[in-house]
């Protein structure tokens, strides 16, 4: 890439699938209740009914906040770049990682396709 090249642009839907994951994966949680009851002859409490509940939830807000968190990040980090033949280590970084995960991609490419 050379300076002045404006023929990158950010994948929008690399990044949301990312950040968002897929909307059909969903965790579960195991509820587990159990009910005792008082044995006189035994003088101890002993199980009387178990009941396991398990529960479907799609809640990965921590996980989506976080992924969110590091694009952004990596965004602040280009957009900090003035000349790309003095980039830090971390630009060079950022700008290789995004580039290799297709977050972002060659706009004169993206056409060809």
């Amino acid at each position: 890439m050379k300076q002045g090249d404006t023929s990158l642009i950010f994948d929008i839907n690399k990044i949301s699938e990312f950040v968002f994951g897929d909307p059909n994966k969903r965790n579960s949680e195991v509820e587990i209740t159990e009910n005792f009851i008082y044995d006189k002859d035994e003088n101890k409490m002993i199980p009387n009914t178990r009941e396991v509940k398990e529960v479907k939830v799609t809640d990965f807000t921590g996980q989506n906040t976080i992924k969110y968190d590091m694009i952004k990040m990596f965004i602040d980090i280009l957009d900090s770049i003035e000349d790309l033949k003095a980039m830090s280590l971390g630009q060079s970084i950022t700008l290789n990682t995004l580039e290799s995960y297709e977050f972002i991609k060659d706009i004169k490419q993206d056409n060809n396709e």
